[in-house]
């Protein structure tokens, strides 16, 4: 191997003795060749180091990708099911507030009040329909039932002991002979208040034969309810009154032998006994 200026030249024998072309080379990798050496094995882990790593990455990021994947499958399948079991619940809910609303029916029924038509929705169609439409059903079916306890009378108009029943009675002017009663008197005393048994419409607000002062009120729906005997009246006639509102003070006025409330109730024009209509029991 020879050394000229800042080149060197190698010449490659191999076992017969024979060369190759000489190769001429800078010096300087021959001199500094272990620096050279280290620099490609350094470079050479390097880029092996990258590929390893880059590779490690991607196989965390399928790796994450799959768990994903399978933890949003789970999340749907509890979702779905936890759908079912919400709209399964609400349903037998719903078909329970059914049953309590027959047995309302029924009571209606048997008191002579009118019951809350069914129309969509309701018992044995629970599975053709959505919960939100069920809600919407009941909603509606619930406002009716508001509006046929309001203007249904219900109730007592005045807290006071029954004096007299309805139906036939002794005349209790002379003791003698028997008369009709139309309603109940409750008794109480001059000046006591007597409060509407439902909402509804005053048709009469005045002076009316035995009644003395007398309020007749029409509740929209066959019902009209009767209160005479008053000393004072607290309302006018064509005034829209609510269930419970104050409407005249308990008198002796008309054909009375004492302060008291004389009550009616009037279905469809015929009188009935107000005595079913007290309570829902």
């Amino acid at each position: 191997m020879a050394r000229k200026k800042d080149r060197t030249t190698i010449i490659f024998v191999n076992n017969n003795q024979n060369s190759n072309k000489p190769i001429q080379v800078p010096s300087s990798y021959i001199v500094h060749w272990k620096k050279y050496v280290f620099a490609l094995l350094g470079t050479f882990v390097f880029l092996l180091g990258m590929i390893v790593y880059l590779s490690y990455n991607m196989t965390l990021v399928e790796s994450s990708k799959e768990l994903l994947s399978k933890q949003l499958q789970e999340t749907k399948k509890v979702s779905k099911t936890s759908t079912a079991l919400d709209t399964s619940a609400l349903k037998k809910h719903y078909e329970s507030i059914d049953k309590k609303l027959l047995t309302i029916n029924k009571f209606l029924k048997a008191r002579g009040i009118k019951t809350i038509p069914k129309n969509e929705g309701g018992e044995g169609n629970s599975d053709l329909l959505s919960v939100d439409e069920i809600g919407k059903f009941y909603e509606a079916y619930l406002n009716k039932m508001i509006d046929y306890v309001a203007f249904t009378p219900i109730g007592y108009p005045h807290f006071g002991a029954i004096t007299s029943g309805y139906g036939h009675r002794e005349n209790p002017f002379s003791g003698q002979n028997i008369e009709t009663h139309k309603g109940l008197d409750f008794k109480g005393k001059q000046g006591e208040i007597v409060k509407s048994t439902a909402s509804g419409k005053v048709t009469y607000a005045g002076r009316r034969g035995g009644y003395g002062n007398c309020i007749v009120i029409n509740h929209g729906n066959g019902f009209e309810t009767y209160y005479g005997h008053l000393s004072r009246i607290l309302i006018s006639q064509g005034e829209q009154v609510k269930a419970g509102e104050n409407i005249g003070k308990i008198g002796s006025t008309g054909r009375s032998t004492g302060p008291h409330l004389h009550y009616e109730i009037h279905k469809n024009g015929k009188v009935i006994n107000p005595r079913s209509f007290l309570t829902l029991e």
